[in-house]
């Protein structure tokens, strides 16, 4: 009985420690961590995969939205959606999946352009063939296409191509869907998705044990990073990708946030932080907006913590 005393004593203490962390940041000020959750690349990242494979794991990720009861955003590269030139409609219902599970679909390009490397006008063209499906989709629902992502966090080449295309969004509609909270998640699932096609399943074990970990370093350095450049903790948007990775290991992504005190909302609900009016600076990298900011300040950029170098060589070797 004294030591049934004793154990529950403990673990009463533990949650009461672990509630007190939660709610207080590094200063000692109690603070409220909200997030976003958003995915790019539908209708997924691994568009090698057969039909059925891919109505599978887009399956088994909305299980693991719904069931966490998390609103959602994704993204939508459309040309994803055909095979030999021509639109599939089994693809195509790959995206109605996302709706019907209440996600909202926004643009991230026809071919996943890179504004770094592509003409503005190309671009534009781009975006505006990436919209057709997506747009219709919405409309049957009574919604609106409302944001666009640039694929790898890309604004431009210059400052004069940056306000250009941020002037040609405005015109047709879209607000920019940023991204606070920036990883490599992609090179886990790509080291992931040739594992399990190869039926590596120590590869595969041994990628997953190191995911959650990883994307835990970078929440904790881009909380920090917020603090440090705002004062405060942002409501952050998290940038995830729709793969075998996440279908699988999503849940545990999902745990480990809830015990670092997230809540979890839309992305019209975290950009309404006062935070994401702030000028953000025109760079030739793929950044969060976090770096953006303070980079628009004069301040340093800050090195993010990096993949396991485990990762780092296969995704290498792979690409």
């Amino acid at each position: 009985m004294r030591n049934r005393f004793l154990l529950s004593a403990c673990m009463l203490t533990v949650i009461f420690l672990t509630a007190a962390w939660m709610q207080r940041g590094t200063n000692g000020q109690s603070i409220r961590r909200e997030v976003a959750i958003t995915f790019d690349d539908l209708p997924l990242q691994e568009r090698q995969l057969s039909i059925e494979r891919q109505r599978e794991v887009t399956r088994k990720l909305l299980q693991g939205v719904t069931s966490s009861n998390i609103p959602a955003f994704a993204d939508v590269n459309e040309g994803k959606l055909y095979v030999g030139g021509k639109l599939d409609p089994a693809r195509v219902e790959l995206l109605k999946m996302w709706l019907d599970a209440g996600v909202e679909l926004g643009n991230h390009t026809f071919s996943h352009a890179d504004l770094q490397t592509v003409p503005l006008a190309n671009y534009e063209a781009d975006v505006i063939r990436g919209e057709t499906v997506t747009k219709k989709l919405l409309q049957e629902r009574g919604l609106k296409l409302r944001y666009f992502r640039h694929p790898v966090l890309h604004t431009g080449p210059d400052l004069d191509t940056k306000r250009a295309f941020e002037q040609f969004l405005a015109a047709h509609g879209y607000t920019v869907a940023p991204v606070t909270i920036d990883n490599q998640d992609f090179m886990f699932a790509e080291v992931y998705a040739r594992a399990r096609k190869r039926g590596d399943t120590a590869t595969m074990q041994r990628v997953a044990d190191a995911y959650v970990p990883y994307m835990e370093r970078m929440l904790d350095f881009f909380e920090k990073l917020s603090v440090d450049s705002l004062g405060y903790e942002v409501k952050q948007v998290l940038l995830l990708h729709a793969n075998e990775l996440n279908a699988d290991h999503f849940k545990d992504l999902i745990r480990m946030m809830k015990a670092r005190g997230y809540s979890f909302i839309t992305l019209e609900e975290a950009l309404k932080d006062k935070a994401y009016g702030l000028p953000d600076a025109q760079t030739s990298k793929g950044l969060s907006w976090l770096h953006r900011w303070m980079l628009a300040k004069g301040k340093e950029m800050m090195p993010e913590p990096r993949e396991p170098e485990f990762i780092k060589q296969l995704f290498n070797v792979y690409r």
